[in-house]
């Protein structure tokens, strides 16, 4: 909702320009700050924290301690809850250009109903900052015929020991609160014009005339749990901010600029205007090794927010952290010392960065590392990275390089909680970990909350008590909940056995699905189909003690069953059962079996191998719903349907991510499939395998048989692979596929299965295969978080993005020898 409120803020605003926050705090808190602010007219603007934004009127003659006074108030867009906080200068030629300082701020409340108050045009409430306090009203004003637009108010102080009729508070408290400045202070002096200097790569020890490389693989550093600081050592290792965003090597060859992630993907096109910041550089040719971010009003990189930049517009919202220099001008440096390289480094970027430059210098410290530790963990950094200064530069996982996190920063299960009755809320969380399919009780979290937020996870965690189990070595008072939220905790370090020491609440692992274009979604499933479900041993827990039920499967499957039956209805289906809820009595049921549904049609058709088989195939809701009673957690359907069997109409490209892969490599590699594909004039699809892949699939029309569609995507499979070949594989060999994604065809082959839509996938807490628009793939940290107690709420509110997939059907492309 609050990102909806800031898209006027937004579209007046180039966030590469000014320091302003884009926007990326959420809350429900009662803040306010006035602001004074010297632009084309000067101004004062109030700014009350309401429903997840600051509702904001420009006050031109500022705010009066008398009553007497009325000083107009035009509101305006609504602001960030992060411009609470923001003072600077915004450059002129921007929207509002000119210095602004924190002139009051405070917390504020209602004396009536606010939206009612601000529905009828009479909102009292009451201030307590530094310099304004006790009872103000707005009262809206009548707009004149022709000017309905316009919503002018009158902001006056009402009558209360806190009025003052003979004192001009703007005159007598005329600084900042914040800063203690006064805004003519604000204004930054002209900086003089950068002395000439000539960059001499020639120069660095160990540097080597060499052509312009395609790729540098990225140098990583080893974890560590404190930095270097060994004696002797001391001066030899510099530390620098740990980021947190997409690693990126920047090459320029003149004019043409390539960003490139660590995978080895060609990522340029998604980055807006920032390549355009690399071709302003005073070289020829370079690269240069560092992070994109995205920044919060602090100035600490945050994912989220790039996720969100990545998910929605990236223009003017990414900030390239540039920390070594690896070529230059023809000269290769990877073997020159690192203090010599971030040197020059320094030099090349020194006229180009300034507070609002799209690239700038990730600097950093020489010694000191546990100081420079403790306050990046003071500030609430990520943690630092150390380097050895003398250390030549070399690829891969290196001891010369480490990193150390400023606290340790897991994921935990929501086991139960504690209540405190005093704060209306909770008093404690209780937290979980998942271990070989078990919960495992690692104690409570009873910091990091703020009173909102220990109302909101009561609400949340309440309707979860039915059929929760508690966990052993847990203590008596804590109320259980069934394990379906995941928070994100820092901590120091963990007892013996193995329970969290100064654990620190940091917020709930949301998802959020976007609201795809509203269609009309046909009905499935009818009330009498659900009141027909009839489920044996409903409360057997599948996959331990702590597991979910058998009766969480059916209701799963009877919520999402609108969104997954248009994606199986008349497919040969594949399942998979697990009658006793063991992991090892699961088992693949590819034929007809006893007791089956009737609506689950048996049918006959030859194997791959040319024998005669039975298949199965669901047929209507009835069948679908009742084969929960019958074990199903899995439904893997073949690419095409049982009346036009032997032409596929879709074909799947399963991003198998090998050794060494993380989450976030494997986005990147889907990313750039889908581009490829596109090149092709084909219109891919995305959704999560349920594990560590991703699927990648592709509506086609129905003209070609099994062979030719295998052989076609075969083809497509190794082009692919070509464009990006340290990345990708075709080959199924698990020796070769360390550090690289198997491009998996073979679901393309007749007979051959894939997870359906939808599908649970038979591990622990029962993830989903969930198809995804491409925007929200990139917001999704884990996809575990997609499973059968999570999306079926997501589903209500955003819909199945892959409801018109079949009118996007296209020929598929026969790309051999080309």
């Amino acid at each position: 909702m609050a990102t909806s409120k800031l898209e006027a803020y937004r579209k007046k605003r180039d966030f590469s320009k000014t320091p302003e926050p884009a926007g990326g705090l959420a809350g429900d808190g009662n803040r306010f700050v006035v602001h004074k602010h010297h632009a084309t007219a000067d101004h004062y603007d109030l700014r009350l924290e309401v429903g997840g934004v600051l509702k904001s009127w420009a006050v031109p003659r500022g705010p009066s301690l008398n009553p007497a006074d009325k000083r107009l108030a035009v509101e305006t867009e609504d602001h960030p809850l992060d411009y609470v906080d923001f003072e600077g200068v915004i450059p002129e030629g921007e929207y509002g250009g000119g210095p602004m300082i924190v002139w009051d701020t405070g917390v504020w409340a209602p004396m009536e109903d606010v939206d009612e108050s601000l529905r009828k045009g009479a909102f009292k409430f009451r201030l307590a900052g530094e310099k304004l306090k006790g009872g103000w009203m707005l009262a809206r004003l009548k707009p004149k015929p022709g000017e309905e637009e316009k919503r002018n108010w009158l902001l006056f102080k009402e009558r209360d020991p806190a009025a003052d009729a003979s004192m001009d508070i703007l005159a007598a408290r005329p600084e900042s609160v914040k800063s203690g400045r006064r805004i003519e202070e604000l204004v930054e002096k002209p900086r003089p014009p950068a002395k000439p200097f000539k960059l001499n790569a020639a120069a660095l020890p160990g540097a080597e005339k060499a052509p312009l490389p395609t790729r540098i693989e990225p140098q990583l550093a080893t974890p560590t749990a404190t930095p270097p600081e060994g004696a002797g050592e001391r001066e030899d290792w510099l530390h620098e901010i740990k980021f947190d965003g997409y690693r990126t090597m920047a090459h320029k060859a003149r004019d043409d600029v390539r960003l490139i992630t660590r995978g080895g993907l060609d990522w340029t096109k998604r980055y807006g205007d920032l390549p355009e910041a690399f071709r302003r550089l005073a070289c020829r040719d370079a690269v240069i090794d560092g992070e994109i971010v995205a920044l919060d009003a602090s100035g600490v990189s945050r994912f989220a927010l790039l996720q969100e930049a990545l998910s929605t517009s990236v223009e003017n919202r990414l900030v390239f952290y540039a920390f070594d220099l690896l070529h230059l001008d023809g000269w290769t440096l990877v073997n020159a010392p690192l203090d010599k390289r971030k040197e020059l480094l320094k030099r090349l970027l020194e006229p180009h960065v300034s507070s609002r430059s799209a690239i700038q210098y990730s600097d950093h410290v020489s010694g000191g590392g546990r100081a420079f530790y403790d306050k990046a963990s003071e500030l609430g950094l990520e943690g630092i990275i150390s380097k050895r200064a003398s250390a030549p530069y070399r690829s891969g996982r290196s001891k010369t390089w480490t990193k150390t996190k400023a606290l340790t920063a897991e994921d935990f299960v929501i086991a139960g909680y504690t209540v405190s009755e005093a704060a209306e809320g909770i008093a404690a969380l209780a937290l979980g970990e998942w271990m070989d399919g078990e919960l495992q009780y690692r104690g409570k979290v009873g910091t990091g909350f703020d009173t909102a937020m220990l109302k909101h996870l009561r609400e949340r965690l309440e309707p979860l008590r039915s059929g929760a189990t508690r966990l052993e070595g847990a203590p008596k008072e804590i109320i259980w909940v069934r394990p379906v939220l995941t928070a994100r905790i820092h901590y120091g370090n963990r007892t013996t056995d193995n329970v969290l020491r100064h654990p620190v609440f940091k917020g709930l692992r949301e998802v959020e699905l976007s609201t795809p274009t509203a269609t009309s979604r046909k009905r499935f499933i009818s009330d009498a189909d659900l009141a027909g479900i009839s489920i044996t041993n409903p409360t057997r827990r599948l996959f331990g003690k702590s597991g979910p039920t058998k009766l969480d499967v059916a209701v799963y499957y009877a919520a999402v069953g609108d969104f997954m039956l248009p994606h199986i209805l008349g497919r040969p289906t594949s399942l998979v059962r697990c009658p006793t809820g063991r992991p090892q009595d699961c088992f693949f049921q590819r034929h007809p079996f006893t007791g089956m549904p009737a609506s689950v049609a048996g049918f006959e058709a030859m194997s791959s191998e040319g024998e005669p088989k039975t298949y199965l195939s669901v047929e209507d809701a009835k069948g679908y719903l009742a084969l929960a009673q019958f074990g199903v957690v899995e439904f893997h359907s073949w690419g095409s349907t049982r009346k036009r069997l032997e032409k596929p109409d879709r074909v799947v490209f399963d991003l198998d991510p090998g050794e060494g892969i993380g989450w976030r490599e494997v986005v990147e590699a889907a990313v750039h499939i889908k581009q490829e594909l596109e090149a092709l004039d084909l219109v891919p699809f995305v959704k999560t395998s349920g594990g560590k892949g991703i699927h990648v699939v592709v509506p086609v029309k129905p003209k070609l048989d099994w062979k030719k569609v295998h052989k076609a995507t075969g083809d497509m499979a190794a082009r692919l692979a070509a464009t990006a070949p340290e990345t990708f594989i075709t080959t199924m060999s698990k020796g070769k596929r360390s550090n690289r994604i198997f491009i998996d065809i073979h679901r393309n082959a007749r007979g051959h299965t894939a997870v359906a839509p939808y599908s649970l996938r038979a591990r622990t807490n029962l993830p989903a295969s969930t198809p995804l628009n491409w925007n929200d793939l990139e917001t999704i940290d884990a996809p575990e978080d997609l499973n059968y107690s999570s999306l079926p709420g997501l589903l209500a509110t955003s819909g199945d993005p892959w409801a018109q997939i079949d009118a996007y059907a296209r020929d598929l492309p026969l790309i051999s020898g080309k």
